[in-house]
């Protein structure tokens, strides 16, 4: 669909709206051609409109956390991104205290287009524990959920209650964690749905230890990591009984590049942009490190990132 159409079919959409816009400008990469049209509703009635909008011109869609983990190849993306953002990054305190026999639990609801470490320190700020394994951890509260964000001191799915989401077909549902279907670096949400909200079950706590727990983990995030580089996180999930760092490292690829991506120096499961590199780079880095890592262990490695759009 050619970019005027979009301009008139959305014209009476609220909300920043920007045409042809380049998706470097909101990944971490700092990689990805453009996508034809990226809107961030205000509202979830705004929301249910550009689905129905989408719905009814057959016209794809794609959901855009903070594009932390996020690899947008160099055609881009057709049809509209929706960026949640803007209107859907409220935080609160639910006032209903759950006593249990050794704590007293809080249940916080956070918006899905709300940044993690604003959830985190959220949860300081309230003298909460429960969310000191994601310190550090960069991404939008829904990408947290869609990715079962964690790492070995947790994972997202440890705190979940329920979360609220807009199905495909614009129906505004609530699912309980049992149903979400969650494991390592994956969740079961229904197809096309889109995350408004959660609720998030945290204890009392001692704010003074929730607060050097989450600084000892920044510490070492930032010793071990690349976090001053353009990257999209870990871009290999750990296989079973392994880390994915170590076999990347132990095939001897740590420095390796092509055009301008490379595997990080500091972390083996770090590709980083040094200034200009494509997907396209970046792409058969990927490939070439699955390879040789096959090669020399018999364990072939599954990409973490999530690559969308168009070559």
């Amino acid at each position: 669909m050619k970019i005027e159409e979009l301009r008139i079919i959305f014209e009476e959409i609220g909300g920043k709206k920007r045409f042809d816009e380049p998706m470097r400008n909101y990944t971490s990469f700092r990689i990805g051609g453009t996508a034809d049209l990226l809107i961030f509703p205000e509202n979830a009635e705004d929301l249910k409109k550009i689905l129905y909008l989408c719905r009814r011109g057959g016209i794809p869609v794609f959901i855009l956390g903070f594009g932390t983990n996020l690899l947008v190849r160099d055609g881009g993306i057709r049809g509209v991104v929706i960026n949640l953002n803007k209107g859907f990054r409220d935080m609160r305190l639910d006032e209903k205290i759950h006593q249990t026999p050794n704590s007293k639990r809080r249940t916080v609801i956070a918006g899905g287009g709300a940044g993690l470490q604003k959830l985190v320190g959220f949860a300081l700020k309230n003298k909460l524990s429960g969310m000191e394994f994601a310190a550090g951890i960069p991404g939008s509260v829904g990408g947290a959920l869609i990715m079962n964000a964690g790492t070995k001191d947790g994972e997202i799915k440890d705190v979940v209650q329920g979360v609220k989401i807009i199905t495909a077909d614009g129906e505004t549902k609530t699912i309980q964690k049992k149903d979400i279907g969650f494991s390592y670096r994956h969740s079961e949400f229904p197809a096309n749905s889109i995350i408004l909200e959660t609720s998030i079950l945290l204890k009392n706590g001692k704010g003074k230890d929730i607060k050097k727990k989450m600084e000892l983990l920044v510490k070492n995030r930032k010793l071990k990591q690349p976090l001053s580089s353009y990257s999209a996180g870990s871009v290999f999930k750990n296989p079973s009984g392994d880390f994915a760092a170590r076999l990347i490292e132990s095939a001897g690829l740590k420095g390796f590049g092509v055009g301008d991506a490379i595997v990080s120096h500091k972390h083996a499961n770090f590709i980083v942009n040094r200034d200009m590199a494509t997907a396209g780079d970046v792409l058969k880095l990927i490939e070439i490190v699955k390879e040789k890592v096959f090669v020399r262990t018999g364990v072939l490695l599954e990409e973490e990132i999530r690559i969308v759009g168009e070559d």
